[in-house]
C-alpha cells in the first residue's frame, strides 16, 4: 500500500440527507508521536461529491486516545488548546475541485454550538486506524458559491469515519 495514501470511509447526513463516502486521499491523515509525550493526529475527512468535486474537513491536532473533544472554530483559540493539553479540535471546512488540487473554491467556518460533537471511538498503532463520531455546522465565509453543493449553510449529522494507513511521522530520538 503506498504510504502516502489514506483509505477512508465517512457516512453520516448533510443537510438531513445520508451520504457515504469512501476514497482514498493523498496524505489525509499523519500521526506524530513524539508531541508530550501523546500520539496527536491531524487529519483531513473528504466527501466525494462528484468526480470533479469533493468536501474536506480539516480536523486539526487532537491526542489519538478514545474520548470527547470540543468542536471550536480554527479562528478561536481557546486557552487549554495547547499542544500538550489538546481538550479541543480545531474543525474547519472548503470545497475544491479534485482532491490533490491546492486551490479552494468555497470556504467555511464552524459554527460554534451544542449540535458540533467529536468523538474518538479507538486508535490502533499497528494498523494506524482510526475511528470517530462527530457531527459540525458550517457557514461559508466567502460571499460567492463557486462549487454547485457549496450552500450557505451545511450540517453534519450522526457522522461516522475509520481512517486507516495513516502515515506515520519520524521520531528522532537521537541526533543524527
Amino acid at each position: 500500500m503506498d504510504p502516502r495514501k489514506t483509505n477512508q470511509l465517512i457516512t453520516g447526513e448533510v443537510n438531513g440527507v445520508p451520504f457515504k463516502s469512501a476514497i482514498t486521499v493523498e496524505m489525509g491523515a499523519f500521526v506524530k508521536k513524539d508531541w508530550c509525550d501523546k500520539i496527536v493526529v491531524a487529519m483531513s475527512l473528504v466527501r466525494k461529491i462528484s468526480e470533479d468535486e469533493y468536501q474536506t474537513i480539516i480536523l486539526n491536532y487532537f491526542h489519538a486516545k478514545p474520548g470527547n473533544y470540543v468542536p471550536t472554530d480554527s479562528l478561536v483559540i481557546h486557552q487549554r488548546n495547547a499542544v500538550c493539553s489538546l481538550d479541543s479540535i480545531n474543525i474547519s471546512s472548503y470545497f475544491k475541485l479534485f482532491p490533490q488540487d491546492d486551490i479552494t473554491t468555497d470556504n467555511y467556518r464552524l459554527l460554534e454550538g451544542p449540535w458540533n460533537y467529536f468523538r474518538i471511538l479507538y486508535y490502533d498503532p499497528k494498523k494506524n486506524e482510526i475511528q470517530g463520531q462527530f457531527a459540525a455546522k458550517f457557514v461559508r465565509i466567502n460571499k460567492h458559491q463557486r462549487a454547485k453543493e457549496a450552500v450557505d449553510t451545511i450540517a453534519y449529522t450522526n457522522g461516522k469515519f475509520i481512517v486507516s494507513n495513516m502515515y506515520v511521522q519520524e521520531v528522532f530520538t537521537e541526533p543524527r
